[in-house]
């Protein structure tokens, strides 16, 4: 079979074809996203990308899966991973109408819960609100901030602590719009939000039928848990606060 990674940053398997902006390793192919992609037609089993589409503008995101389509065998799989927008949201919500009512466990969650929601969207700088509140030691709601964001946070807390030296940055110091639409530009933003009916529905108008939302762990992908890439090696989602959704072509 062939299997591609596509935008697969740090998270890779050496028996899948793995594409991204940058290599990090011999096993990543350096390439653009943006611009079509370097298969054949109807020349791949599988496509997966994971927290990538969100970081493509709304009107570039179907373009990008009609490339996934196109490079599609046919009954070939997609698996999209997101960030859960609704997920968010309900939680945002729970822990709001309890932060009202003096629910001191709540507010502190829900500080958490609105970097969550809206920094990767708003932010001007590299890292933003999110790794300022990841440099706090102790860091409030701490267990609840790992639960929700996985590894990832936990492994880039854990850096930040090695280093204490570094200091919070700091939004509010002028910049020109240059270095804003530059780094805005960059790639580490977000630039569009999913949830299961919006990205049902883009994966339905693409040409994809049998759309549905499955768990970390379930795939209709051959021995896709072996790969390790939405799970880690104790069964843990590797990101929690993911929306999953598979589809065939």
């Amino acid at each position: 079979m062939k299997l591609v990674n596509l935008g697969c940053g740090s998270r890779y398997h050496s028996d899948w074809i793995n594409l991204d902006f940058k290599s990090s390793s011999e096993y990543v192919m350096k390439y653009d996203l943006h611009t079509s992609l370097p298969f054949e037609d109807e020349s791949i089993d599988v496509v997966y990308s994971s927290h990538v589409l969100e970081h493509f503008s709304k009107c570039f995101a179907p373009k990008f899966l009609q490339e996934c389509y196109r490079i599609l065998k046919p009954n070939g799989i997609i698996r999209v991973v997101v960030p859960d927008l609704e997920q968010i949201i309900k939680n945002y919500i729970y822990l709001l109408e309890k932060a009202k009512v003096g629910d001191i466990d709540a507010q502190e969650k829900y500080e958490w819960t609105m970097i969550e929601l809206f920094d990767q969207m708003v932010r001007n700088y590299s890292g933003g609100e999110m790794l300022n509140y990841w440099k706090q030691n102790p860091m409030p709601q701490e267990a609840f901030v790992i639960e929700r964001t996985g590894t990832e946070a936990k492994n880039a807390i854990e850096k930040i602590r090695q280093n204490p030296k570094v200091k919070p940055s700091n939004e509010c110091v002028q910049k020109s719009a240059q270095e804003i639409g530059k780094f805005r530009l960059s790639g580490e933003v977000h630039q569009w939000m999913y949830d299961e009916y919006s990205l049902g529905k883009l994966l339905q108008s693409t040409g994809f039928k049998s759309v549905e939302k499955c768990k970390a762990d379930e795939s209709k992908i051959q021995a896709f848990n072996n790969y390790f890439l939405d799970i880690e090696r104790d069964g843990k989602i590797r990101k929690p606060d993911s929306l999953f959704m598979e589809a065939i072509k």
